[in-house]
């Protein structure tokens, strides 16, 4: 589901369902090709660190270099903007402040989770973002998440009698990391309502998005509307599935995203996004559906023609040609953008989409296909994809969603309550064994490509850490090399469009909340939680073996061998403190190791470990409920050379 639903409610109507579309096909990611350098953007904003602290992977701007320091609008935030301070932490591990500031919090208006209606979570009304009317309302999408049931928490264990033993292994070598992303949303709507941000209150989410949490993969959620006059004149542009008509066209939505997304977030290093071209013949081309019916070669061929017509506007207008294109968000569950259609029909689809691409002289771009709305629907889809030797070459991308709400990977309670007490959910972790076996089987990259509705407030420490086990638990258990939120930044001008409210809280997992009114941009829980990864971890570097003595305290390491850095992600989901000993096999680091460190109090503080032994490891210790980044140069580049 690419955007799911804001409103995932079963009683809205037409109108938000169509604005859901339009920012639904805003808000599906789909990763690119081009590696992203994490390290010269925005190095000159840095909070000031000692001399020995340069970043062994990019040096990232804390967030207060970018958003202003405001009075709080409705409550103070949970996740307060991060404090430009330098932890010097000893080789026997003690914490020393070098520089400290006062709090400083981030205006927003998010209501607790609590004032969430009791439906909320029922009902998942999501369309592509894009592909719903700017102010028209469909019928109430029929999509099936309903909460699980509820899962008791876990008490953590107290702390080990000694240190808990890190052992980091580059010779056991895992995926290939492509990046971090979400759908990627413009915010910039048909009609009277136009680009809902001035010009400065987008400097601002472009910079917290892509400078400071550092978003470099997705899926654009804009798409050719087939129609010559908007959403009030869908239909198909001719009778000649061969022939496009342009001026049966609508353009917009395209102009809007590269203007107001793509030509800013360039700078800051987003060049692996690609194309969300998706079918929709339940919103967006409802005459398809009669077409289907009726004579299903020309349907097939009026779809190819479609998909292959946005790909086309995109390289002729804009020399744009991305390696992956998402073709469909939950076709056969969830929003059922197939509207009652079938497994054969995908795979007929991707062929014919597939082969049409092709003849259109694109002869890398693949597809990121099924992205169904469990991980179960998915595999399913995906052995039928595979199964066709036709079909076969247009998949590049295995994705997936981690729906119904309420289950362990949409629910963060549950997943602090399962993983984050050290007992991770067997079935799971089961169905992750699965995807990761089918992907291996394949050779294909697997994305985890859309999650929302973590049933907490967006910008609390919950949804950090639990958002950061997620990101671990997908990259370990499911093996996969992408990780996206929902949208990229979401406003109350557009909350209140598409759903009649101004509750910013209603829905976790977008990167960014933008307060129209006070032209303020908060970083969500879930931002701050990819961010621990996406601002240390380039696409291409590969994730090795890191194991840890306690179950609680969770790692995940990354060894970028043409950068020269090891990085490792530490996830304390203890209620104490805990000494951890760092081994490191197979890496020579350096004897400066930089990173971050998030908290209840402050998110992103910039760390520095001083004295580490090189070649040795280093030992250090993090808070309880924490979680932590480090990165060290490493003698990988020389050794590569």
């Amino acid at each position: 589901m690419t955007l799911r639903a804001i409103d995932r409610q079963r009683g809205r109507g037409l109108l938000a369902a169509a604005l859901l579309a339009s920012m639904l096909l805003l808000l599906t990611s789909c990763g690119g090709s081009a590696a992203r350098d994490l390290g010269p953007a925005g190095q000159d904003a840095v909070p000031s660190l000692p001399p020995t602290a340069t970043p062994a992977a990019h040096t990232p701007k804390a967030p207060e270099d970018i958003l202003p320091t405001v009075t709080p609008a409705t409550i103070s935030t949970a996740i307060p903007a991060a404090i430009p301070t330098v932890i010097l932490v000893t080789p026997q591990g003690t914490a020393e402040t070098a520089h400290s500031s006062q709090t400083v919090t981030a205006a927003h208006a998010v209501s607790d989770a609590s004032h969430l209606p009791e439906a909320a979570p029922a009902a998942h009304a999501t369309a592509d973002a894009g592909q719903l009317p700017a102010a028209h309302t469909p019928e109430t999408a029929a999509v099936s998440h309903a909460p699980a049931t509820a899962v008791s928490v876990t008490v953590p264990a107290a702390a080990p009698a000694g240190p808990v033993i890190v052992v980091v292994d580059a010779a056991l070598e895992h995926q290939r990391m492509d990046g971090f992303g979400a759908g990627h949303t413009s915010l910039v709507y048909a009609g009277t309502l136009g680009d809902v941000l001035n010009p400065d209150l987008r400097r601002q989410a472009i910079a917290a998005v892509y400078g400071q949490v550092g978003l470099h993969i997705g899926n654009l959620e804009a798409a050719l509307l087939e129609s010559p006059g908007g959403w009030e004149a869908l239909a198909n542009d001719n009778d000649d599935p061969t022939r496009i008509n342009w001026a049966g066209f609508d353009t917009s939505s395209i102009d809007a995203m590269k203007s107001a997304v793509v030509d800013l977030a360039q700078p800051y290093g987003f060049d692996g996004y690609c194309l969300a071209q998706k079918v929709n013949i339940r919103w967006a081309s409802p005459w398809l559906k009669e077409l289907r019916t009726a004579n299903y070669p020309r349907y097939l061929a009026e779809v190819a023609e479609q998909v292959t017509a946005g790909a086309v506007y995109w390289r002729d207008t804009y020399g744009i040609v991305p390696r992956y294109l998402m073709l469909f968000n939950e076709p056969l569950s969830g929003n059922g953008e197939l509207d009652g259609g079938t497994t054969q029909e995908v795979v007929d689809i991707i062929k014919a989409a597939g082969s049409r691409l092709r003849a259109a002289g694109f002869g890398e771009m693949t597809f990121v296909a099924p992205n169904e709305e469990t991980e179960r629907q998915t595999l399913e889809t995906t052995r039928a994809i595979l199964a066709d030797a036709e079909a076969r070459p247009y998949v590049g991308v295995i994705g997936y969603h981690t729906y119904p709400y309420g289950s362990t990977y949409a629910d963060i309670n549950r997943i602090l309550a399962t993983s984050g007490s050290g007992r991770p959910d067997a079935q799971a972790l089961a169905v992750r064994d699965e995807l990761a076996a089918l992907a291996q089987q394949a050779g294909l990259p697997l994305w985890m490509t859309e999650v929302s509705h973590g049933a907490v407030d967006p910008l609390s420490f919950d949804a950090l850490r639990g958002r950061a086990i997620h990101i671990h638990d997908e990259l370990v258990y499911a093996g996969a090399s992408g990780y996206f939120g929902m949208f990229s930044m979401w406003d109350r001008a557009s909350q209140r469009e598409h759903f009649g409210n101004d509750d910013l809280g209603q829905i976790e997992g977008h990167i960014a909340l933008i307060d129209n009114a006070s032209s303020t941009v908060a970083i969500t829980g879930m931002g701050y939680a990819i961010g621990h990864y996406a601002r240390w971890i380039g696409a291409g570097a590969v994730r090795v073996e890191a194991t840890s003595s306690d179950p609680l305290l969770l790692v995940t390491a990354f060894h970028d061998k043409q950068a020269g850095r090891v990085a490792l992600v530490l996830i304390n989901n203890a209620q104490n403190g805990r000494t951890v000993e760092v081994k490191l096999q197979g890496l020579t680091p350096g004897d400066t190791i930089t990173g971050e460190q998030s908290t209840a109090d402050r998110p992103w503080q910039p760390l520095v470990l001083a004295g580490a032994a090189a070649g040795e490891g280093w030992t250090l210790t993090v808070p309880a409920a924490s979680v932590t980044t480090l990165a060290a140069s490493t003698d990988s580049a020389a050794a590569a050379n």
